[in-house]
């Protein structure tokens, strides 16, 4: 029997067919593709941070990284030196004093507010003996990191203001207004604060004591505005400097420290 001979009229149907089954198997992919893409999930917003030149930014060999200041003591018969070294991959500040002073200092400006949060690392060899906080002749530490803030001299007694106008006759604009100095002691305990023997100025506050971590790089971290507000009973102006030091010319020791980066941080942005 003669197979039956299609019209025009079904082929025109059975195409239109397998144009329509092809159309919907690619339905889903097309509609994938146009579909909205969900949103990248965000990273949390880094927290605010005021630092000096890092130390790590080398150049090696050299004193200090740009930005930094080495300032002698006065009556200071012998310099403490600086330079910087590679560590572990990275680039460090290394001290070595012996029976002597001098500090490398770096102008910074940062509202405590935002940044409250003092972070760094130090490493030192031995603590000193013969060293003695609140004594003028014996305040000497192995590692010293100091924070300076903008204190109104308005604020000051009439005994402060004189005070400061005389220790900047004889020291120049060097003598900071109000100061933290943290401390690597060796008898008093961690969170100790006392006014500096040198000057109303300053006062120490104990950050590591004892010999239980010598030859060990300590990871640390203090709030200064808590610290601040412990020293002098009010909160923190803006801060205009850091320094490091290590500080051994009242009682004649020796002693290697080794510093790494410094940075305030503050609480990341919502």
């Amino acid at each position: 029997m003669p197979s039956p001979r299609l019209r025009p009229a079904d082929t025109g149907l059975r195409v239109a067919a397998v144009l329509a089954c092809a159309l919907l198997a690619a339905l889903p992919a097309w509609a994938a593709k146009r579909a909205p893409k969900p949103a990248p999930a965000h990273a949390a917003p880094a927290p605010p941070m005021a630092r000096p030149t890092p130390f790590s930014t080398g150049p090696v060999a050299a004193t200090a990284p740009a930005g930094w200041t080495l300032e002698t003591k006065p009556k200071a018969e012998r310099g403490t030196r600086y330079d910087l070294v590679p560590d572990g991959g990275t680039i460090i500040l290394r001290a070595r004093a012996d029976g002597s002073s001098a500090s490398l200092r770096h102008g910074l400006f940062a509202d405590p507010k935002l940044t409250p949060t003092l972070r760094w690392r130090w490493r030192t060899e031995r603590v000193l003996q013969g060293a003695e906080l609140g004594r003028k002749d014996r305040e000497d530490s192995p590692a010293r990191i100091c924070v300076y803030f903008d204190r109104d001299p308005e604020t000051m007694s009439l005994k402060e203001r004189t005070r400061l106008k005389l220790e900047r006759t004889r020291y120049g604009n060097r003598v900071p207004t109000a100061g933290l100095c943290y401390v690597w002691d060796n008898t008093h305990p961690v969170d100790t604060i006392l006014d500096s023997a040198e000057t109303p100025f300053v006062a120490m506050v104990v950050a590591s004591s004892g010999a239980e971590r010598l030859g060990r790089w300590q990871a640390l971290q203090r709030d200064v505005v808590e610290d601040y507000r412990r020293a002098y009973n009010t909160d923190p102006p803006r801060i205009i400097g850091v320094s490091v030091a290590a500080d051994t010319d009242d009682t004649g020791e020796s002693a290697n420290t080794w510093f790494g980066d410094i940075d305030f941080v503050g609480t990341p942005s919502r």
